[in-house]
């Protein structure tokens, strides 16, 4: 395997890939068992002052989020989980100490301490200062999270500032802001954290959501007593989201550290975020799902990537995509004109290209007697739709509109 070792944030990791701040990281016996399958750093889960008080944990606190079908109780077609679990369930103290061990039985790995308070200058200061107590080598200041009633200080600028400000104060250990998808610019927001004085920036944290509705009890999920709030949505389907706002950040603070969260479910996705500008990515849900092992595809991805592209070390992909991704259509060529084809040899007559073409978009594949497409070439715009529908790899390719011959791959 190659070298996928990085700096971040003036520690030198294995490899980029980290636990999110999320119950995968909520005690320091976890954080161990993470570094001893291979992860290269870890975030805690966040810590907050309100653990000190005497009520109890929500039970239950995760939900199975579904994008579609008819029974989910029965199929659990699962692309997203939703969680209203937002405070470790033991004392402040005890938790800085299990993440304390942690860190002395693993000096060689990164530990950075995620923290959540109040607007208040004081609660920052305190449990800033305690993360450098227990040996952290940075801070992660939480300041996205869904369980906010109003918006998060990560949606101000100005806040974003101070916050860091009040944290500068108290310890010298670096600083990570944890930023959400909810804001107007992600980007500029980054962009007023690094100028405020933060070291790096990560995102995005979960998106306030619904958990759904459960036809069986009639109650919203997840019920507790008969209700429920408004969940932390994690998982695959908020990636493309989570992949924008790490692009933003890349493209508005070139260089600059970022951290990438939220719906990675494989080394392909964990790849993504690299070249779309993060120097770490972090990972929860499908850890969750999982286990620490699956650290095993994503490093092994990296390190395919890394020898067949002939890159020296993972710094050399990093933000490698931003430039290939354009903040607008209006930057794009109207230039490039294709037209589908389909390979009959692999047709399996599902009839899925015909639906989906007369219906959503340009009526321009026709079904004969014995149910085999065809394409109207001068009715195709090429749109790409049909080759998403269509269940069998490589049964619909694309050409250009004057070469029936010029066949394009990959194109969905």
């Amino acid at each position: 395997m190659r070298d996928l070792s990085i700096d971040f944030l003036g520690f030198h990791c294995k490899n980029p890939f980290f636990l999110a701040a999320s119950p995968v990281a909520r005690t320091g016996e976890m954080v161990c068992r993470a570094y001893e399958a291979g992860w290269g750093g870890v975030v805690t889960k966040s810590i907050s002052l309100d653990q000190d008080l005497p009520d109890h944990g929500l039970s239950p606190r995760f939900v199975g989020v579904r994008s579609g079908g008819a029974d989910h109780m029965l199929q659990r077609n699962y692309t997203g989980m939703g969680n209203i679990d937002f405070r470790i369930d033991m004392p402040v103290q005890e938790t800085f100490d299990g993440f304390a061990r942690a860190k002395r039985q693993h000096p060689d790995h990164m530990l950075i301490i995620s923290i959540k308070c109040q607007y208040q200058k004081e609660d920052w200061q305190i449990m800033a200062r305690r993360c450098a107590d227990a040996g952290a080598d940075a801070i992660e200041a939480c300041l996205s999270c869904p369980d906010s009633s109003g918006l998060p200080v990560c949606c101000s600028a100005e806040a974003v500032c101070r916050v860091i400000g009040w944290i500068r104060e108290a310890t010298d250990l670096p600083v990570m802001v944890k930023l959400g998808g909810i804001c107007d610019s992600v980007g500029a927001i980054a962009h007023a954290a690094f100028a405020g004085g933060a070291d790096a920036v990560s995102g995005i944290n979960t998106l306030k959501a619904v958990g759904g509705w459960n036809p069986t009890t009639a109650h919203m999920m997840p019920t507790v007593a008969g209700e429920t709030a408004v969940v932390g949505l994690s998982g695959g389907m908020i990636k493309p989201t989570a992949q924008y706002c790490i692009y933003e950040m890349a493209r508005r603070s070139p260089g600059k550290p970022l951290s990438g969260i939220g719906g990675v479910t494989c080394g392909l996705d964990a790849l993504e975020y690299l070249l779309l500008g993060a120097s770490t990515v972090q990972v929860a849900t499908q850890v969750m799902l999982e286990g620490y092992g699956i650290v095993e595809d994503l490093q092994l991805t990296l390190s395919n990537y890394l020898q067949e592209t002939g890159a020296a070390c993972v710094g050399d992909i990093v933000g490698t995509a931003v430039a290939q991704v354009q903040p607008s259509t209006g930057a794009l060529s109207r230039r490039q004109q294709l037209r589908a084809g389909i390979d009959l040899s692999k047709c399996i007559r599902c009839g899925r290209c015909y639906v989906s073409c007369r219906d959503g978009a340009y009526q321009a594949i026709q079904l004969d007697g014995d149910r085999l497409p065809s394409v109207d070439r001068s009715l195709c715009a090429g749109c790409g739709l049909c080759r998403i529908v269509c269940p069998v790899p490589g049964a619909i390719r694309y050409s250009d509109a004057a070469d029936e011959t010029c066949v394009r791959d990959g194109l969905n």
